[in-house]
């Protein structure tokens, strides 16, 4: 029986942030103290963690003992120091290790683990601290756009791309016809897949247009404040990842439910 691949896309867990992923403890440097202190994850922080070990789980259950397990991570790793946000760990030391803590297990049972370089306000200037991480992690390759051929199938992998924050403005079938037209340019197959993230919302150019299916990823991260300032009338986040079994897609570990930040109505 032939071994399938098991594909793990995932991004934009932005860790160091207290609405992002992070262990259950872990340990930063406070600016007045010599010594790294230890933290407990906040109540965002330990759902995320249950929705992260979940996931894994299951990926690992496909994976089984028959199977390879490829892993793509599409960027922006760590939060960075940005915005002046005081919702974040300041030390980006302390950010890159929490990271290798998180994701060296997932790298060390994974055949290749791959990484896309994110945005500078969070990977650090030409993607320096993701740099890093993906070298601890022992990476296949990293870099700001990778395409890679996964069983038959052809995915373009990248960070950035246009890609509406609303329902009303999904512009991944645009973004599919660009792609297309640039492999066709260089004489290259166009891609089957192309993955894009950054933007925390889930956009699926699904079948409307004819041999790429462009996916907008989610995240790991719920709403900062900086998030509310420019997406204040809506409170959802797309918690989770995608995954590639063998050729086949599978969505349903993609969007979590059950938000601890979501809308409730309080009786007055």
């Amino acid at each position: 029986m032939t071994r399938k691949t098991i594909t793990a896309i995932i991004g934009d867990t932005h860790i160091g942030s207290t609405t992002a992923l992070a262990p259950d403890r872990f340990y930063i440097h406070r600016r007045e103290a010599v010594e790294a202190q230890e933290v407990r994850a906040n109540m965002l922080q330990a759902w995320l963690l249950e929705c992260w070990t979940e996931y894994w789980k299951y990926v690992f259950e496909l994976v089984g003992k028959k199977n390879r397990l490829v892993v793509v991570h599409l960027g922006d790793v760590i939060d960075g120091n940005h915005h002046n946000s005081p919702q974040l760990v300041q030390e980006i030391g302390d950010q890159i290790q929490i990271s290798i803590e998180l994701l060296q297990p997932i790298a060390d049972r994974a055949e290749a683990f791959y990484g896309i370089l994110g945005t500078g306000a969070h990977a650090g200037q030409v993607g320096s601290a993701e740099v890093e991480i993906y070298k601890e992690l022992g990476a296949a390759e990293y870099g700001q756009q990778l395409t890679l051929d996964i069983d038959g199938k052809i995915h373009d992998f990248a960070h950035h791309g246009r890609a509406g924050r609303r329902p009303w403005t999904s512009a991944a079938a645009n973004v599919g016809t660009e792609v297309m037209i640039d492999y066709a340019a260089t004489g290259m197959r166009p891609p089957d897949y192309v993955w894009r993230g950054h933007n925390h919302i889930i956009d699926d150019s699904g079948v409307k247009l004819p041999g790429t299916r462009v996916i907008c990823t989610p995240s790991w991260q719920l709403k900062t404040e900086y998030g509310w300032k420019f997406a204040g009338n809506t409170v959802r986040s797309d918690i989770g990842g995608f995954i590639m079994d063998g050729t086949v897609l599978d969505d349903t570990r993609a969007r979590y439910k059950a938000q601890p930040d979501g809308r409730r109505v309080i009786k007055a």
